[in-house]
């Protein structure tokens, strides 16, 4: 990949990348003020029972699941140490990004927690605290946390980094471009570097992102699932410009590093789609299903099966859908946001898509303003469509599925001239970005072809 032409100490960063911004929250989490009145607490051992039973009846089997095992064994014999709560707080998080569950966010909390009751001033301690809140979307605690550590240590890279993650979700590019670049001249590594190629995707630049990623690749992490997820994220970036081939290479090179990695699964399931290759297709996305149940990995399959006209099937997988929801909802694990697309881009529950959706209604987040405008145009509200679709244009972001909903949106408003611009540019990003939606796109654009009075 060539290098663009421009120095790095200008290329700033951004990313929703490792430190996991999902789109779950846990109840009853402990408040910073509750544990603050608190007393530094004598370690108190997370059950080991616990702990085992989420590593499932196999028990330890990665090198994630022994560095699990081994921290917690730290914290048995130096429970006073913060450095042992820390180690296994980071095993945690380590644990969380690979497996993408959200039911580990609670385990690294309380890890954290005790490592900074036992030395408020940690900055590890507080960055732990800071990157369990963002991932739980409560961006307001992860931001204080992060700025606590700051004032322990104004350099500190990681809290930058999690400052500008919390910006990119609530679409504050400028602020994260500033925490981004911060973290970059304190550190320049795969972090840094990844954080910024997303950020750089958003704002539409594919080439520099393109490029920035693949900074992020050579410089590596110290656990094999921090490349593989910037491997995904290449991936990801190629399959929106329609490069199926090198997206494929990509995951499949990758996968032979680390052939467990969820993210990377789910990347190759959708590129088998695109390119035609359903038993490819099926592989990926049930090799991630034999690890636990999975919300993109049953859309796929139900999307997959209904492309082949097999609705009984894909109702099968859709319905797994909704109890999946139903699980995750018991546990406090918020959702909304993927099941307000799940509805809307599959024609059901659309008062509930419309209900959830609206949960960020003031939204300046690119993804949600756009499941925000899909769901209203699906219940017919175009005016207020096309408001929200604007917010999720603004910053040119460079997927197809984006200007299809937006096109689809400026055809209902009666603008034609629009709509097949917004739909020819879908499709010049990639014709084939989605299962159900490309073809869709492609009739549209035909329609629109047609003269006004054959039309309407």
């Amino acid at each position: 990949m060539n290098e663009p032409p421009y120095p790095t100490s200008l290329v700033l960063l951004a990313s929703v990348t490792a430190v996991g911004l999902i789109t779950w929250s846990i109840i009853n989490p402990v408040t910073p003020a509750q544990a603050a009145v608190e007393q530094p607490a004598p370690a108190v051992v997370l059950e080991v029972k616990t702990l085992m039973e989420m590593l499932g009846p196999s028990g330890p089997v990665s090198k994630t699941d022994r560095l699990l095992v081994e921290a917690e064994q730290m914290t048995l014999k130096r429970p006073q140490k913060a450095a042992s709560w820390i180690q296994l707080g980071d095993a945690l998080a380590q644990k969380q990004r690979e497996t993408q569950a959200p039911s580990w966010y609670a385990q690294a909390e309380q890890a954290y927690q005790k490592a900074w009751q036992i030395e408020p001033q940690n900055t590890e301690a507080l960055n732990g605290l800071a990157w369990v809140y963002g991932g739980r979307h409560d961006f307001k605690e992860s931001v204080r946390w992060a700025k606590l550590a700051l004032e322990v240590d104004p350099t500190h890279p990681i809290s930058h980094g999690i400052i500008g993650d919390a910006a990119v979700e609530l679409g504050d590019f400028e602020r994260a471009y500033e925490s981004y670049q911060a973290m970059m001249d304190a550190r320049p590594d795969l972090s840094a570097y990844s954080r910024g190629a997303y950020l750089v995707w958003l704002s539409g630049d594919s080439r520099k992102a393109r490029w920035l990623m693949q900074q992020a690749i050579d410089a590596g992490g110290p656990h094999a699932e921090n490349t593989a997820w910037c491997h995904t994220r290449l991936a990801m970036m190629l399959f929106h410009e329609g490069a199926l081939l090198p997206a494929a290479q990509a995951v499949e090179k990758a996968l032979r590093e680390t052939p467990d990695h969820a993210p990377l699964l789910l990347m190759q399931g959708k590129i088998k789609v695109a390119m035609d290759d359903e038993a490819g297709a099926i592989a990926a996305y049930q090799a991630v299903l034999t690890q636990e149940e999975n919300h993109e990995a049953l859309v796929g399959m139900g999307d997959l099966h209904l492309l082949r006209g097999r609705k009984q099937e894909a109702e099968a997988f859709f319905q797994r859908v909704e109890k999946l929801h139903l699980s995750n909802a018991k546990q406090g694990i918020h959702d909304h946001t993927q099941m307000a697309r799940f509805y809307a881009d599959h024609d059901r529950e659309l008062e509930k898509a419309l209900t959830f959706a609206e949960e960020h209604a003031q939204t300046q987040n690119v993804y949600e303003a756009d499941t925000l405008a899909w769901a209203l145009y699906q219940k017919g509200e175009f005016l207020r469509a096309r408001k929200a679709i604007e917010i999720a244009l603004r910053a040119g972001t460079p997927d197809a599925e984006i200007y299809y909903h937006a096109g689809l949106i400026a055809a209902a408003i009666k603008d034609r001239s629009g709509a097949k611009k917004l739909l020819a540019r879908a499709l010049s990003l990639n014709p084939r970005f989605h299962p159900l939606h490309s073809g869709k796109a492609v009739k549209a654009l035909d329609e629109l072809a047609q003269p006004l009075a054959t039309t309407e």
